[in-house]
């Protein structure tokens, strides 16, 4: 313990308290040094035990850092043996149960929350929960479904190609048919605006996805929408999507990689990567885009060697993307300019 000489003789001792250690450990969370901020939490905890407070904090960094049973075990422990009333516990223990896929759990938690304290702080974060976890669980069982007609798929698919061959004509129409016939086919009202935008119609296709998802909240147009907010650089309402994004792991594959991929677009490349984990953690990649995305968001969270195994991978599956990554990291050429403009052109809505 450090001290300091009075004038007259006197050692006054410079105490470090709880209170400073918590201060520590909140600016270097605030920086991103997720390390030194649990080493500063961990030591306020040891001097205030009985401060929920503290804990608190440390269970959402542990929550940041994937570390979601650490964070439960916290959590659960503020609850039952230090303060009752810290409701907020609720909230961060219903996005670690999203964020491991137990769903129920989930929900069960953030309507409790919403229960215990219903104008709280996170009321809102827990609603637009809820409606994610609805939305995923609508999805779940459309998935388990199985009497989709062959023609819808055949036509859809044709219109899929017709995007990617620039023939936005042939594929609007495409789809203007199929959301006659089936209108509750997300997918292709998803990509109905999609063609919208790609022909200009920037505020046009704007209006259709926000009027899709007030009849089902499709996580694929969630994504979209947060692109198109960033491409009209209409930076808050991007932001606010993004938020939205950050509520919940979907069990979907397609989903949960799009939700990834559209994060690192929108240089959330923190929780990009943790998605990508996820990802990388439920099932296996088998696609070299998923390995590029990855590595994007390696490395512009500072993991440079991971975001080179990455590339690495993706350029053995003859990913030209990866390819010239690589080829400037390997003459230290490479900016993040260089590896935002890869991703964007690589991206996959």
């Amino acid at each position: 313990m450090m001290k300091t000489e009075h004038s007259q003789g006197q050692v006054i001792p410079f105490i470090q308290n709880g209170e400073y250690f918590f201060k520590r450990g909140v600016h270097a969370y605030q920086k991103q040094e997720l390390q030194r901020a649990v080493k500063y939490l961990r030591r306020a905890v040891e001097l205030n035990p009985n401060q929920g407070v503290f804990q608190c904090q440390l269970a959402a960094i542990y929550s940041d850092m994937g570390e979601y049973n650490q964070s439960i075990d916290m959590l659960l422990h503020v609850l039952d043996d230090v303060d009752e009333t810290m409701y907020e516990c609720y909230f961060f223990l219903a996005n670690n149960y999203a964020y491991q896929g137990l769903f129920d759990k989930a929900a069960e938690t953030a309507t409790l929350y919403l229960q215990m304290d219903p104008e709280g702080d996170f009321a809102k974060d827990t609603k637009d929960l809820l409606e994610m976890l609805e939305m995923d669980q609508e999805e779940q069982a459309d998935s388990e479904t199985s009497d989709t007609e062959d023609e819808l798929i055949i036509t859809y698919e044709k219109a899929l190609r017709m995007i990617k061959e620039e023939n936005y004509y042939e594929a609007e129409m495409l789809l203007e048919n199929i959301v006659t016939d089936y209108p509750m086919y997300w997918p292709a009202q998803t990509q109905l605006s999609r063609v919208l935008y790609l022909k200009g119609h920037t505020e046009e296709a704007l209006a259709y996805t926000k009027d899709l998802l007030q009849e089902n909240h499709y996580l694929p147009a969630v994504c979209q929408l947060a692109v198109f907010y960033k491409e009209a650089s209409r930076e808050a309402e991007a932001q606010g999507t993004a938020d939205v994004l950050k509520q919940v792991v979907p069990m979907n594959k397609d989903h949960l990689f799009q939700l990834a991929s559209t994060l690192c677009l929108l240089e959330e490349y923190e929780d990009a990567y943790r998605f990508f984990k996820i990802f990388k953690a439920r099932f296996r990649p088998e696609e070299g885009n998923f390995f590029f995305q990855y590595g994007v968001a390696a490395y512009e969270t500072g993991r440079i060697q991971e975001a080179k195994s990455q590339w690495q991978r993706a350029k053995s599956m003859q990913h030209t993307g990866a390819s010239v990554l690589l080829e400037k990291l390997e003459h230290n050429l490479l900016f993040s300019s260089d590896v935002s403009y890869e991703s964007w052109m690589y991206h996959r809505m």
